[in-house]
Formats: C-alpha cells, sequence, structure tokens
C-alpha cells in the first residue's frame, strides 16, 4: 500500500507529507486548494509525464518520494529493490529538475521513466475523474469483454492473420491492376522499406533487449553474487578449490590403508576442473557487469521505437524484421514482373480460410463471455442504488462497405483486424425499458455509476494492492452519494483505497480522513494537507454541506453524516 509520500517545490506545495493509513482514505478540501496538484505528484512518482513548469519558482527542483509497504512489494514490482522479492518496504522517488532532466529512483537505483510506469502500474491504480466519458467510446466495450474473458491471445491470432490476408490482397490487386497499380504499391512499399531500414530490427533483438535491460536493472545485485561466488569457490579465505584439493591430498595419503578413501580422493580430483571453470568464469562475469544508466536509457528508447514501428505494422516488435524481408521481397517480386497471379489468388484463399477460422474462434469466446460480464456489473449496479438497472452487451456484426473484398464477407459481417462484430454497451435504467446504446440514455451520474461498477466488478481480479479513485463521484449526489461510500468502503476491506471527493455523503464513509489548505505564506500560496480529528471531521463535512458558512444545523447533519460512517467501518470490520 502507498504509506507515506512527500511532496518538496512542486508548484503550489513547497513541502507536504501525507502518512496514509491502510482501508479508505479520503481528501477532500476547497476548489483551488491544490488537490489536483497532489494528484499530479502522485501522478509522477508512478511514471507519469511532467515538465519544467511544475517546478516552484525560484527552486532548482521539484521532488516526490513515496513509501510502500507491504508483504513481499519487491517481488509484486518485479524485486527492483535488490531484496530478494521478500522486502516488505519499498521507496519510489521522482526529480524534475527546472532545466527539465527527469530521474526516478526505486530504493535510490536509478531506474528510467519507462521502467517506473511499469512499476506504478503494479503499485496503484488511478481511476480519472472522466474516466466515465470513455465508455461512450465505440472501442471500450470491446476491450473490457477481451479483457475479462482473458481473450488476448484470440484477438493476437487474429490480428496477424488479417494482416496477411490483406497483404496478399494488396499484391494481388496491384497484379491485376496494371502498371498503375504496380507503380503505386511500388511507392508505399518502398517508403515502408525505407523506414524499416532506418529503424534495422533483427530477428531475436527485442528478447535481447529486454534479457539486457533487467541485467542493468539488476546490475549491482548480479555482480555481487558473482564476485561472492569467485571468492567462495577460489580467492577467498577457506576457498572451496584449495579446501578440496586439501581434502582429496589427505584421503590419497591414507589410500594404501583404506582404498575407499582413494576412491573418495579420486571422485574429488574429478570435480576440481568443473569448479574451477565456475570460479574462472564467475569472476569474468563480475568483472563484466556494470551498473550504467546511459545505455539502460538507450535500450529503452530503442524498445519504445521497435514497439511503436510493431504497432504501426500490426505485429509484435519481434516480428519487424520478418516483415522488413516481406516487405523487401514485395519489391524484389515487383522489379522481377512482379508474382504469378494464379499462385497469388491461391494464396489469398488460403489465408481467407485462416482469418475467417480465427474470427469464428474470437466471436464464440465474445458471445460465451459477453452475458457473465454483464450480468457481473448489473450486480454491482444494484448495490450503488440503480437496482432495476441492467447492462448488457450487445455483439453486432461489423457491417461492410461497397468496397469490401467479398471475400471478407459472410452473411453479413465483415473481417476487421479485431474481428467481425462491434461490440457494445446496452443500458436500461428500469427493468421493463429495453436495454439501448448506453451513449444515448445514460446519465452523468449514471455513467459513473456504470464505470465503478466495471472497476468494482474487476478490482479483486487483480493484486494491485492500492486503488486512488479522483472525483469519479461526478455527476452523482445524495443517496447515491452514500451508496457509493458504502462500496468505496466494500472495496477497502481488500484494499487501500485513496478517494479525492466534494461529496461528505462519500467523505463520511473514509476510515481516515485528509483535508488539502491552500494559504498565502509571505505573498506566495501553499498547499498543507492535515489528517483530521473525528472533532474535526465533523467541521470539515459541515463545510462540504454548508458551504462558506457553516451553521449549527450543518454541524448537525454532519455529525449524523459521521455516525453514519462510523456504522460502515464498523461493518466492514465485522
Amino acid at each position: 500500500m502507498l504509506a507515506d509520500l512527500r511532496i518538496r517545490s512542486l508548484a503550489v506545495i513547497a513541502d507536504l507529507e501525507i502518512a496514509f493509513e491502510p482501508g479508505f482514505n479520503v481528501i477532500t478540501g476547497e476548489t483551488g486548494a491544490g488537490k489536483t496538484m497532489l494528484m499530479r505528484a502522485i501522478g509522477l512518482v508512478l511514471g507519469g509525464r511532467g515538465g519544467a513548469e511544475l517546478v516552484r519558482d525560484g527552486e532548482p527542483e521539484a521532488e516526490i518520494e513515496a513509501l510502500f509497504t507491504g508483504a513481499g512489494v519487491a517481488a509484486l514490482v518485479g524485486d527492483d529493490s535488490g531484496a530478494g522479492g521478500s522486502a516488505d518496504e519499498m521507496t519510489v522517488r521522482r526529480v524534475v529538475s527546472a532545466g527539465g532532466r527527469q530521474r526516478a529512483f526505486v530504493d535510490d537505483r536509478l531506474v528510467t521513466a519507462t521502467r517506473l510506469g511499469e512499476i506504478g502500474e503494479r503499485l496503484v491504480h488511478v481511476y480519472g475523474q472522466h474516466e466515465h466519458q470513455t465508455l461512450l467510446r465505440p472501442e471500450t466495450a470491446r476491450l473490457h469483454l477481451d479483457a475479462a474473458a482473458g481473450l488476448d491471445a484470440a484477438v493476437a491470432a487474429m490480428a496477424s492473420r488479417y494482416r496477411v490476408l490483406v497483404d496478399l490482397e494488396d499484391r494481388l490487386a496491384a497484379c491485376r491492376a496494371g502498371a498503375e497499380g504496380v507503380a503505386a504499391r511500388r511507392e508505399l512499399l518502398s517508403f515502408q522499406a525505407q523506414e524499416l531500414a532506418r529503424l534495422a530490427p533483427s530477428t531475436g533483438e527485442n528478447e535481447d533487449l529486454e534479457r539486457e535491460r533487467e541485467i542493468l536493472r539488476h546490475a549491482e545485485r548480479l555482480r555481487s553474487a558473482a564476485a561472492d561466488a569467485e571468492s567462495v569457490l577460489y580467492a577467498g579465505d577457506g576457498a572451496v578449490l584449495e579446501t578440496v584439493a586439501r581434502t582429496a591430498g589427505r584421503l590419497q595419503e591414507l589410500a594404501a590403508l583404506d582404498p575407499e578413501l582413494g576412491a573418495i580422493a579420486g571422485l574429488l580430483e574429478d570435480v576440481r576442473p568443473a569448479l574451477e571453470d565456475a570460479a574462472l568464469r564467475a569472476g569474468t562475469r563480475a568483472r563484466a557487469i556494470h551498473a550504467d544508466p546511459d545505455r539502460l536509457e538507450q535500450i529503452e528508447e530503442r524498445i519504445a521505437a521497435l514497439q511503436r514501428s510493431a504497432r504501426k505494422y500490426g505485429c509484435t516488435p519481434d516480428e519487424l524484421a520478418a516483415r522488413r524481408e516481406s516487405i523487401e521481397h514485395a519489391l524484389a517480386e515487383l522489379d522481377d514482373g512482379g508474382a504469378d497471379p494464379t499462385a497469388l489468388a491461391a494464396a489469398v484463399e488460403g489465408a481467407t480460410a485462416d482469418a475467417w477460422a480465427a474470427a469464428d474462434a474470437l466471436s464464440a469466446a465474445r458471445v460465451a463471455a459477453a452475458p457473465e460480464l454483464g450480468a457481473r456489473i448489473t450486480a454491482e449496479l444494484r448495490e450503488l442504488a440503480l437496482t432495476s438497472a441492467r447492462v448488457e452487451l450487445a455483439l453486432d456484426p461489423a457491417v461492410p462497405s461497397a468496397t469490401t473484398p467479398q471475400n471478407q464477407v459472410r452473411n453479413g459481417r465483415m473481417l476487421t483486424s479485431t474481428g467481425v462484430e462491434r461490440v457494445a454497451w446496452l443500458f436500461a435504467a428500469n427493468a421493463a425499458e429495453t436495454p439501448r446504446p448506453i451513449a444515448k440514455i445514460a446519465s452523468g451520474g449514471e455513467l459513473s455509476r456504470i464505470m465503478l461498477a466495471i472497476k468494482a466488478g474487476t478490482a479483486l481480479t487483480t493484486d494491485v494492492p492500492t486503488l486512488l479513485f479522483d472525483e469519479v463521484d461526478a455527476g452523482i449526489g445524495g443517496a447515491v452519494a452514500e451508496t457509493v461510500g458504502r462500496k468505496l468502503t466494500a472495496l477497502a476491506g481488500t484494499r487501500q483505497v485513496i478517494c479525492i471527493t466534494h461529496l461528505p455523503q462519500i467523505a463520511a464513509c473514509a476510515d481516515h480522513h485528509f483535508v488539502v489548505r491552500k494559504r498565502a505564506v509571505k505573498g506566495r500560496s501553499r498547499t498543507s494537507a492535515d489528517r483530521l480529528s473525528d472533532a474535526e471531521r465533523v467541521e470539515e463535512l459541515a463545510r462540504m454541506l454548508a458551504g462558506v458558512t457553516v451553521t449549527p444545523e450543518a454541524r448537525r447533519h454532519a455529525a449524523a453524516l459521521r455516525r453514519l460512517g462510523r456504522g460502515d467501518a464498523a461493518r466492514k470490520e465485522r
């Protein structure tokens, strides 16, 4: 969990520290007090982007440091701490200089920003205040469905087979189009060949780079282990080789009295060459391994470049070299007068069958998984005061156009790189209503609750120990807000939950309450974060209820809300 956060010289924050606790932590404060900058700080320490504009005026650099605790936290993030995967504490630090230079550290060991992002994803899931708007995007439902059903391999197979089919169709079309078609295809292939020539990917390069990256990330541990092995086997006091040689000599002296001891001495002599070789190789390796932050940065940049090109060409990084060869072969084929149309037509027929087989398998898996995911989200909605609402996933055929090749159309379905269907969210607010597209009928508050239901339904399937909600309560209030607070309380029974909110009904349910305040000190704004006592919590809840003027009625209402919140906490503990 996130145990402690320290921020220094970040915009309006001069020096701030928050010690979070297990369970449900809530952060409140007036608009403009600095909650947004607090979120930026957490984002930076988790690997997010930031620039020199975030550094407080007059300061040389900004620094954010986070302490994460929990059994085996090192193993959770890939053991960057060097503690053998059993450490229960880890510090992550991000430094941004006024000149724009950025550095990231895990347990004071330099790592790249890319690696910090990978670590952050395993430590904290951040749910932003506008994330529910992603439900309106056409691809969101398909991504959620495929993730919930574990269809990554099937989706990758579909994309690969579709890519092969399209490439063969392009070759056949160019061949049949005559001189103009050949010229257009040559131009495209020449551009692609030049681009990949500049990148110069090689077979197995990505795997080799990832292996070297891991060595550089753990260079000190590896070097130390190799040096210790050399010392134990050969160079140190009481080395194994010295002990083996001495023991073998002594036993050999007694062989005349006991031949069995002579045989044992012979066995010891037999193992000495292997031990000497191990000692030599360990020493060589210890002297070859060096921590090299510059080389690590180069590797990260190269891996990122390979991944970008792989996305562009619709393949994996390890397939880029083969993709380059394929493009160059196609160019050579054009220069030689083009391929045999009959052979290409046969190849297209085979690729079409392969693509449809992948599409049918993917469709069957989606059809089987969609009702389960819809039911899971619907069940969560009932706990969020949408007792009669339901969510379904509609799988509609991808509709072909007039230009879609006939072999890519069957029974009104069209092949695409992601399958033959469009997946969409359907929503009905009441049991008697027919579910309709979510973008057309769901209100902002309903979208917020649907997204929260999705997150609640999938949160326990991950190992991420901390869930951070940034004003996900947008568009809701009243009794619904109280229900959302109880849902977050339930989630906090198994995960640390941190929530930034403007709603007193949610804040009242938290186990721990922090308030962010901004004040002027010597003409400059300074932001602080204070943990509230129970009496102070009532006063803050009253402010959230009443606004500028806190009335006795607001305080009574706040006290009642707090009593309800304590009751929820007690139920969670039971």
